[in-house]
């Protein structure tokens, strides 16, 4: 069945939520105790006529549940009950006890809203939720004991266990730090390694490339200096043939004009 909530509830959703719902817990629960309208035609019209007002009632409850969690939260309540050697009370501490004790108080808490699974049996010391709003929770820390000293005692014995399992949990995880510390070394050495050898072997590389540079230059200027040598050599040659050749020529020019004479 699907129901309009007309309050905020747990696990179900806040104000104005159309939700899907057993029919059996809507019939015998949401809709007789005001909770929850069956969604319909008739009253989703019904709820928007409403809906300011259900808004403003939910924000009140909300504040109210904030002022009580200021009183109550993380404070310790003591029951003083009588008790068998072993712990067991002659009776027991129920979610009614402990709204009845804050109702002493003038602080309204209903035992709905008190998260007890079950009426306590025992002596010892207890942290239980206490649900005033869907939105609104608080710790509400229980001392049962047979006496006001023995409420004391165990008291002190409860915060002396949390400093010796905090005491131990830091001693557990201490060597497991150290060893990721010591692996967070290790890996930092070895990248600087790697850095060092890959720099080396640029160096190297750079060192080689420079010196192919140099040698092909120099081989370069060889060729070069050859070269102008060979030419100018080869210039000289033809040089000296063509001077042999005009001499030649002249002797031949001045045995003809003598011939002609």
């Amino acid at each position: 069945m699907e129901v309009i909530l007309l309050e905020s509830l747990d696990k179900l959703g806040t104000v104005g939520d159309v939700v899907k719902v057993k029919n059996g817990f809507a019939r015998n629960f949401l809709i007789p105790q005001k909770k929850a309208l069956r969604a319909n035609k008739e009253n989703k019209d019904y709820y928007q006529k409403i809906k300011n007002e259900l808004l403003e009632k939910n924000k009140k409850i909300i504040n109210d549940a904030n002022d009580i969690v200021k009183k109550i939260s993380d404070k310790e309540i003591i029951f003083i009950r009588n008790a068998s050697d072993n712990g067991q009370l002659y009776g027991s501490v129920s979610p009614k006890d402990i709204s009845n004790y804050f109702s002493e108080k003038k602080i309204d808490i209903k035992p709905s809203c008190i998260n007890l699974h079950s009426a306590i049996k025992k002596v010892g010391f207890f942290e239980i939720n206490i649900k005033l709003h869907a939105d609104v929770v608080c710790l509400l820390k229980l001392n049962v004991a047979t006496s006001e000293e023995n409420a004391k005692k165990q008291k002190q014995d409860l915060i002396n266990k949390k400093k010796d399992d905090l005491s131990q949990s830091k001693d557990k995880n201490s060597p497991e730090k150290e060893k990721k510390v010591e692996e967070l070394k290790n890996v930092s050495l070895k990248s600087k390694d790697i850095n060092s050898t890959e720099n080396k072997k640029n160096a190297e590389t750079e060192k080689k490339i420079t010196k192919n540079i140099k040698n092909n230059n120099l081989n370069t200027d060889k060729d070069i200096t050859k070269q102008t040598v060979e030419e100018k050599s080869g210039s000289k040659k033809v040089t000296s043939e063509d001077a042999d050749k005009e001499n030649l020529d002249n002797g031949s020019t001045e045995a003809t004009k003598k011939t002609e004479t």
